[in-house]
């Protein structure tokens, strides 16, 4: 089945983690990719030696949020993160997992950086496997081939007042 965590809350990859452990404790094995996290975040530490679980990161030459980024910057994303949603997609249809989370994979998608048919012919060549897609918006494509949708709605955050991301709890 197919999952989809999206909106501007807080929430969407902590969840698919929460999802990812109980995969790995009912003895399955996870493939967890994370797209436009291209710095440190606290939760690296505990996956990347997580037995069961497997992390990739597109290797990405810009250390950047990418509405900081220059056209030519942006560009190159593109192709960092075309090659690293190959190297995925070539894990992923080895058979090996149970759960395949992409994390802010949708997000790629709405900013141009990946063409969503890529994205649904990777789930389709997997359809014995369990899938989460995290990011701010779905199109209506993709929300018509997922079996779960949950909204993750921002009603306060202390973004709004000014406070920056907090290390161990944003990042």
């Amino acid at each position: 089945m197919v999952h989809i965590y999206i909106g501007d809350g807080k929430g969407k990859t902590t969840a698919a983690i929460g999802l990812a452990v109980r995969n790995i404790g009912s003895g399955g094995k996870v493939l967890f990719a994370q797209f436009l996290k291209n710095m440190f975040t606290g939760e690296l530490n505990i996956l990347k030696d997580m037995d069961g679980l497997v992390l990739k990161r597109p290797v990405m030459r810009h250390k950047t949020f990418i509405w900081n980024m220059s056209p030519s910057q942006l560009e190159e994303t593109g192709e960092d993160i075309i090659n690293g949603f190959r190297d995925i997609c070539e894990a992923a249809v080895s058979g090996d997992y149970t759960l395949i989370v992409l994390d802010e994979i949708l997000d790629t998608v709405s900013c141009g950086f990946l063409a969503e048919t890529d994205l649904i012919r990777l789930i389709e060549s997997c359809p014995r496997t369990e899938f989460v897609l995290t990011g701010r918006e779905a199109s209506e494509k993709l929300k018509d081939i997922a079996d779960y949708i949950t909204v993750m709605r921002k009603e306060k955050h202390p973004f709004d007042k000014g406070t920056g991301a907090r290390k161990g709890i944003e990042y």
